[in-house]
């Protein structure tokens, strides 16, 4: 341990409890470390995930996130969602030996001996973990969304540290909102690209290659908002909550539907899924038979072909 080493403390702090603990602290002229800052939020359930990990990459040599007691919360639950953010990030960062440099404590207003206390203690135990191995690593660049930003931090994390992520699941009471993955069912699936013409994200992609389209999914990009599922009129897709740590870090493209394609009976050339054609053809649709197995372009050139012959019979 390096006696001369003052680590650098970085706390979150709940307007209405910890922060007036805090305040409470040092009225009452409690010794605590002379490193430690604090930024003041109005609720700990403000603070996400990506907050402390900016904070680590940035150089604090560790970070708390201080709210109201459990049932005590001024907005109700949002130290309980703060609890769990923290809870799933620790649990993420075990694989980098930065798990420890994080925590969550609870703190009311009137409790500023343990405010005094509990900071010096985690000061204590920084300054045996000793600096930050972080410091000194390049800064990635922020991304388009808070989600690519994340991205971008957790790979300068690993690829800095010169560690392979390893597979990582987190547990159901570790999970925080807002990852998932799209999960389809090819029994139902017609390949009518609903879900990819209107997922946000653009987590969902189709393709078509020698006559297959082939629907896949980024892992790492989905944040649950469900838009697949409302969209889907074959209720082929659901999201389930999940985060897979390995497949987020190297975006890995599952591939989950693989549909035979028909060609035009026109022109030969692939345009539509077997499962699509043959569930418009069960259905009322305002179109002739005989256009059902024609792609577009040709079902434009022979409407061309008919409007031609008919302003040439006018004349």
């Amino acid at each position: 341990m390096n006696k001369d080493f003052e680590p650098h403390i970085l706390a979150f702090c709940c307007n209405w409890c910890a922060y007036a603990g805090a305040d409470m602290a040092g009225v009452s002229r409690y010794q605590m470390p002379p490193s430690f800052r604090i930024i003041r939020v109005m609720c700990t359930g403000r603070v996400d995930p990506l907050f402390i990990l900016h904070s680590l990459l940035m150089g604090a040599d560790g970070v708390i996130v201080a709210g109201c007691h459990p049932g005590d919360c001024h907005y109700i639950s949002g130290n309980i969602k703060a609890q769990q953010r923290v809870k799933f990030l620790k649990s993420l960062l075990e694989q980098t030996g930065l798990s420890d440099r994080v925590e969550m404590y609870y703190v009311s207003a009137g409790e500023g001996s343990r405010f005094g206390y509990l900071i010096s203690e985690f000061t204590e135990k920084i300054r045996k973990l000793g600096p930050n191995p972080l410091k000194s690593l390049p800064k990635p660049e922020p991304g388009r969304n808070k989600r690519e930003t994340f991205y971008n931090e957790l790979v300068a994390i690993f690829r800095g540290l010169n560690l392979t992520p390893k597979p990582w699941k987190p547990k159901e009471d570790e999970l925080i909102p807002g990852f998932g993955t799209p999960v389809f069912d090819p029994d139902k699936c017609v390949g009518c690209g609903a879900c990819y013409q209107n997922c946000p994200e653009n987590v969902i992609m189709m393709e078509d290659t020698n006559g297959i389209r082939k629907i896949s999914h980024y892992h790492w990009s989905c944040i649950t908002c469900r838009t697949c599922e409302e969209v889907c009129p074959n209720e082929a897709v659901r999201v389930e909550p999940g985060f897979d740590l390995e497949a987020f870090l190297n975006k890995v493209v599952i591939d989950d539907v693989k549909l035979p394609l028909i060609k035009c009976r026109i022109c030969g050339n692939f345009f539509v899924p077997e499962p699509l054609l043959v569930k418009i053809k069960g259905e009322d649709v305002p179109l002739p038979a005989d256009l059902l197995d024609v792609c577009p372009d040709c079902r434009k050139k022979m409407a061309a072909e008919k409007l031609l012959a008919l302003t040439g019979n006018l004349k």
